[in-house]
């Protein structure tokens, strides 16, 4: 008996205790928070890190997936001079990852930045051609003595920058095929896999582009800012120059990107090679190696203004 009575008191307790957590059940637990997402950093454009990107990520795929997502946050933040900066130079700086899509991406940023400036948005989907120099822009014969470039490369000739004789864009040299016609979005492209020959790439035409655009941004003094004044030409600062067609650009020499609108001017250099400035001269290197190709001594021969 008193083991029968000790058992109904603990039924009993046990259900008194049910009872009581159904009349007053446990506070329910506030519902979590979804987590915000970070923000994205801010559009900031660095014409340095598309490069930086571009060159340093070797697996295609993952180049170009890189190169459009970089366009994606940060093309809205470029000014129209970097977006052509990185335009004339997709080809280098992107290789076999360049696509029509990702030109596409940079040609869109471009023209919402063109979009008020209606005759630089013809020019990028291809604008007419120009008119020849008038008479008063071309060199006359005798004005400037050609001045050959160091050439080192058996068997490479050595380059005459030839001022006599101007070519306009787009004409026929007497002899032979047309120039290769300088200009950017819409010109016609190097063939992509046509290796350059030593001292044999920067056609007339080219140098020609390149005068007249030290010509027309030479500053306010008699010489662009590349050059000096000597003996009534416009000259590299460097007589003896440390570079030659056919080696490697010289390691003490520090190269400069061309400005946004002469690479315009000019085109984009053939793939694996670029544009960059020396102590007054442009000149064709190849990727490989930093070897010189070509050259425009003097920035095309500027004369001096009086």
């Amino acid at each position: 008996m008193p083991h029968l009575r000790l058992l109904s008191a603990l039924l009993w307790l046990l259900l008194a205790a049910i009872s009581a957590q159904a009349q007053n059940p446990p506070p329910a637990r506030p519902a979590a928070r979804p987590q915000a997402r970070p923000a994205e950093p801010p559009a900031n454009c660095l014409v340095t890190e598309f490069r930086a990107m571009a060159l340093g990520t070797h697996e295609l795929k993952e180049r170009a997936a890189k190169a459009s997502e970089w366009l994606r946050r940060h093309a809205s933040a470029c000014s129209d001079d970097q977006l052509r900066l990185i335009y004339a130079n997709r080809s280098n700086w992107l290789g076999n990852a360049e696509s029509i899509e990702l030109t596409s991406q940079i040609e869109g940023a471009l023209e919402n930045r063109l979009k008020n400036k209606p005759e630089q948005l013809a020019q990028l989907f291809g604008a007419p051609p120009r008119p020849a120099p008038a008479a008063s822009e071309t060199l006359r014969a005798g004005d400037l003595a050609p001045r050959p470039a160091p050439v080192v490369a058996p068997g490479t000739p050595a380059v005459v920058q030839n001022t006599a004789v101007v070519v306009p864009p787009g004409a026929a040299p007497a002899g032979g095929a047309g120039p290769r016609p300088p200009g950017g979005p819409g010109a016609a492209p190097t063939p992509p896999d046509k290796k350059p020959e030593p001292g044999k790439f920067f056609e007339p035409a080219l140098r020609k582009a390149v005068q007249d655009y030290f010509t027309a941004n030479r500053g306010n003094g008699p010489c662009p800012a590349e050059l000096v004044l000597k003996s009534g030409r416009c000259e590299s600062p460097t007589s003896n120059r440390s570079w030659k067609i056919g080696q490697p650009l010289p390691a003490n020499l520090n190269p400069k990107p061309l400005p946004p609108r002469l690479l315009e001017a000019m085109g984009p250099a053939p793939r694996g090679h670029g544009y960059v400035l020396v102590e007054g001269d442009i000149l064709l290197l190849a990727d490989e190696g930093k070897t010189v190709v070509d050259s425009v001594l003097d920035l095309g021969q500027v004369t001096p203004k009086s």
